[in-house]
């Protein structure tokens, strides 16, 4: 058996090892980045590439349309726009890297998000005021929620377009057409639900971009009411064949390329939209430089870049006395903000926003035309 080594040679052993062990590297936490008092961080999220409708181009000029205008109001509003390029996962992800790694005061959603369970947890989580452009369904902005509808819901859309509908045909034989994307179901579950509500089964045809023309194209003839959901992109040949007497109502999301499109058919079609934004609008001075400014700039305004316009102005009211993210929210939600696309009043326990009276249903004139009132 082995000699047990001496106690000076154990501590050689050890003196030797420490030697040879490179040193643990001490760690500095990284400075947290300091508010700045006199200024509102916002970042938007956009589709600005890829194929999810619609573009978020026209908000952009909007958001960037009202930061030059107030470039020096107070509190500052610093303004960071992010392309999550049609992907529902970095919607989320950059949702998240805003509000703990940019350390936003507030985020604008101009996207189409499913807002389902996953995507609301979210929002909570973001625990800073999270205003959205695009219609969202109930119960996403019932109380208790940092979320802020700016855009009708669906389901006020449905109601408004049906009774327009319903005065112009009997609710029996109408066709609600949906490609299934994003938009489009939530649109054609609202349409559908309100129906329902109104005793009437719809009649509902799904199409792809690729089958779209071969299946309308026979039912536009004799339908008396045409109701698209979502963005009308994958629509657009089979509709230019409507002819007089059919009503074709096209979505709340339509973009005028879209609309222009439609060629000859285009007189027929119409949508709705905030009257704040149409040509003939009588709603005060705020809304014709809007209208004005943002036609001069980059061509006629949609409804949903009216909302991302007024996002900015509401946070910047709603920020007049303070950033916080908690005393901006509860600014939002007891107040009435006027707007360019409507006036906003929210509540503790609800917060859509939109007044339905500023609905109106909206045709094409011409292109750098703003859309006219029916």
């Amino acid at each position: 058996m082995g000699r047990a080594p001496s106690t000076g040679a154990l501590v050689a052993l050890v003196l030797l090892l420490s030697a040879c062990t490179t040193p643990n590297p001490s760690v500095t936490p990284a400075p947290v980045p300091t508010r700045d008092p006199n200024a509102l961080n916002v970042t938007a999220l956009l589709d600005l590439s890829g194929s999810r409708a619609p573009n978020g181009g026209p908000q952009r000029d909007a958001l960037q349309l009202w930061a030059d205008q107030h470039s020096s109001a107070t509190p500052r509003v610093k303004l960071k726009i992010v392309d999550v390029a049609s992907s529902p996962s970095k919607t989320v992800l950059e949702l998240r890297r805003a509000a703990v790694e940019d350390r936003a005061d507030a985020i604008v959603v101009g996207v189409s998000v499913d807002y389902d369970d996953a995507f609301a947890a979210a929002v909570q989580l973001a625990q800073v005021p999270v205003l959205f452009t695009l219609p969202i369904p109930e119960p996403a902005t019932r109380g208790g929620s940092w979320a802020f509808a700016l855009a009708p819901t669906p389901a006020q859309l449905a109601r408004f377009v049906l009774d327009d509908a319903a005065l112009r045909s009997v609710l029996s034989a109408d066709l609600v057409v949906s490609d299934e994307s994003t938009t489009a179901i939530v649109e054609r579950i609202a349409l559908t639900t309100e129906l329902s509500r109104r005793r009437v089964t719809a009649n509902v045809v799904t199409v792809t971009p690729g089958d779209a023309t071969a299946k309308l194209r026979p039912l536009l003839v004799t339908t008396p009411v045409v109701l698209l959901a979502g963005t009308p992109r994958s629509y657009i040949d089979a509709a230019r064949t409507v002819t007089l007497g059919t009503s074709l109502y096209l979505s709340y999301l339509c973009e005028f390329t879209d609309i222009a499109d439609l060629r000859e058919a285009a007189p027929l079609a119409v949508w709705p939209g905030s009257r704040g934004i149409a040509a003939s609008t009588s709603g005060g001075a705020a809304r014709a430089a809007f209208v004005q400014a943002y036609t001069d700039r980059t061509g006629p305004p949609t409804s949903v870049a009216a909302s991302a316009y007024d996002a900015l102005g509401l946070l910047a009211s709603a920020a007049d006395s303070g950033t916080a993210p908690d005393a901006v929210r509860d600014r939002l939600q007891s107040g009435t903000f006027v707007g360019v696309a409507t006036t906003y009043a929210f509540s503790p326990s609800q917060h859509a926003g939109f007044d339905t009276s500023d609905l109106a249903l909206l045709r094409y004139v011409a292109p750098r035309v703003p859309p006219a009132l029916r």
